[in-house]
């Protein structure tokens, strides 16, 4: 039997993570089934084992790697110019998160919420949703602490939980609805988010 390269290796995982991303995305984690998941990647149930010792554990893959999969590794990294304010730098990050709401993207945001409803079963799992929800916290915490090293501490997670609390809120909804924001409406909700930013300063 000739070897399988290690490029054929990753080549077939990564089109069984697609096929499982898609199906998890559409149905959910509960109502997909590993059978399910096979005939999407349209390969045998043999070679899915070979990679993935459950479906429990091809989400867990996904779950640490699903935004470099999608692309979402980008959206968080912004440069500021040099004499930005703060309430300019936050709006900055905020236009950066909406501007990539296409209807593509709000699909497989469906699964992100999955992730955290499965993450209440599965502590590995919850260990991961935990560990990036850090990520995204520091990343606002980080920019506003720059800005205002002496802020209270207090203040601070009150308002960065709060601008997350914004971003996911909007995205359920448009999730669930299955259609994009209203530029008007989001131009009023960024109008919103600009005077709450302002708060700070």
């Amino acid at each position: 039997m000739p070897k399988i390269s290690e490029d054929k290796k990753i080549e077939r995982k990564k089109k069984i993570l697609a096929a499982a991303l898609n199906e998890f995305s559409e149905k959910g984690y509960s109502a997909t089934s590993v059978d399910d998941i096979i005939n999407r990647a349209d390969i045998s149930k043999g070679l899915i084992y070979t990679y993935f010792k459950s479906k429990e554990e091809i989400f867990l893959q996904l779950a640490e790697y699903w935004e470099e999969m999608t692309d979402q590794r980008k959206v968080l990294n912004f440069e500021f110019p040099k004499e930005s304010t703060l309430t300019e730098k936050l709006i900055t990050v905020w236009d950066g998160i909406v501007d990539t709401w296409t209807l593509e993207n709000l699909q497989f945001a469906r699964i992100q919420f999955e992730f955290w409803f499965e993450s209440s079963k599965i502590p590995q799992l919850k260990e991961i949703m935990k560990k990036k929800s850090s990520t995204s916290f520091n990343i606002i915490e980080n920019v506003i602490i720059e800005h205002i090293p002496t802020i209270d501490r207090n203040l601070l997670n009150a308002f960065v939980r709060l601008w997350w609390s914004q971003v996911d809120g909007l995205v359920l909804y448009f999730v669930s609805h299955s259609t994009l924001p209203e530029p008007k409406e989001m131009e009023k909700i960024r109008g919103i988010i600009e005077k709450m930013c302002e708060i700070l300063e």
